[in-house]
């Protein structure tokens, strides 16, 4: 039986839990850049493609279309942002509505870079998220107490890193 090194599987639980993190807030702009990086790949390719055109060399089918959609297809395989990126997306479309306005709001809370009391090194993202979570529950709902508490506030982000970790190691077998 082999032996397990726990504090390296803790280390790598944390490490998933940050990279999550870090694809759920920042989701758009990841997006953004992974598509410009990928367009760019494949441009390069096409101009090597044009330079050589002839068809019939290599292992790729002699086909332009379809040898860009298996470049295409072989760059998200090699990228491990593909997986994040691709894991946010799912875990955004099996959360209801209100996980999705409290995502929002916990992303603009993370843009403006809240400090409590002025101190850098203290963030107060749950304070904001609070606040804009309820104004924007009562915007939405009629009658609608939107406000939650600070122990639910960190709950709903843990379960909402947990979905996405948990999506990331399942599409990645």
């Amino acid at each position: 039986m082999e032996s397990i090194d726990y504090a390296e599987l803790v280390k790598g639980m944390g490490d998933d839990r940050k990279q999550a993190e870090h694809y759920v807030l920042n989701y758009e702009r990841e997006l953004a850049d992974y598509a410009d990086r990928k367009r760019e790949y494949l441009d390069s390719l096409a101009s090597v493609a044009a330079e050589n055109a002839g068809g019939g060399r290599g292992n790729l089918p002699g086909h332009p279309v379809e040898a860009l959609a298996i470049r295409s297809a072989q760059y998200d395989m090699d990228n491990p942002a593909y997986l994040w990126l691709k894991s946010v997306e799912i875990a955004l479309r099996t959360f209801g509505e209100r996980k999705r306005i409290f995502i929002n709001v916990r992303r603009e809370a993370e843009a403006k870079g809240n400090y409590r009391d002025g101190h850098p090194g203290r963030r107060a993202w749950v304070v904001y998220t609070q606040r804009r979570y309820a104004e924007e529950i009562q915007n939405r709902f009629i009658n609608a107490n939107g406000w939650i508490g600070e122990r639910t506030v960190k709950a709903w982000w843990a379960q909402i890193l947990d979905c996405v970790v948990e999506i990331h190691l399942r599409i990645k077998k």
